[in-house]
């Protein structure tokens, strides 16, 4: 039996598994979860499990995949100026990344922190990078890639999951608007320069 990615039983299915990973992974560390588990959280036998997912993994990405969409939503609700020298403007975007960081706190902090995952963790700046940091490839873009560039974007992208990851840490010691801030402060006058070149 195939599964269709537009059937909505496959869509109620996934949303199912997907909610259930969430919610497990938030408990306890993804390396002490079984499909078992997530199966009977989602009310699912293993069977249906291997209709949609090879694995855990690949659950976890598509969890992944599914929330870095809707982060990508949130920053580009509302379109973005024309670039200005004051990375202030910027203090929105970055503010959105940790406001969904928030609403899902206990799914990232587990995943992020020292018992989290190391493939998501490299997946989240993966992600951040291509989120926060497209307009710039997007107006770099010349078909061949320049390893400065990338070099560079790599190292802010590092630093702001970095920083997001210690944000949760921590408790979110300080507010999402003074995170953003910070970001704004560190990290985003270079990112500029580079818009800018």
């Amino acid at each position: 039996m195939s599964v269709s990615d537009s059937d909505p039983r496959t869509i109620r299915t996934r949303n199912r598994l997907r909610e259930a990973m969430l919610k497990l992974a938030s408990e306890k560390s993804f390396a002490s979860l079984s499909i078992q588990d997530v199966t009977r959280q989602a009310g699912l036998n293993r069977t249906t499990f291997y209709l949609h997912y090879s694995g855990l993994h690949e659950l976890l990405e598509d969890c992944a995949r599914t929330l870095f969409e809707q982060m990508r939503a949130e920053i580009y609700a509302n379109p973005i100026p024309a670039v200005q020298r004051d990375p202030a403007y910027l203090a929105p975007y970055a503010e959105s990344v940790f406001r969904h960081l928030e609403q899902h706190e206990k799914f990232y902090r587990a995943m992020l922190g020292k018992h989290g995952d190391p493939l998501f963790r490299g997946l989240f700046q993966e992600m951040l990078s291509e989120l926060i940091f497209e307009p710039i490839t997007e107006r770099k873009a010349s078909g061949e890639t320049d390893p400065h560039l990338e070099m560079t974007l790599r190292f802010f992208s590092a630093g702001f999951a970095g920083v997001a990851a210690w944000w949760l840490e921590k408790g979110k010691p300080i507010s999402v608007q003074e995170a953003a801030l910070l970001i704004v402060r560190s990290i985003l006058p270079d990112y500029l320069r580079l818009m800018n070149d």
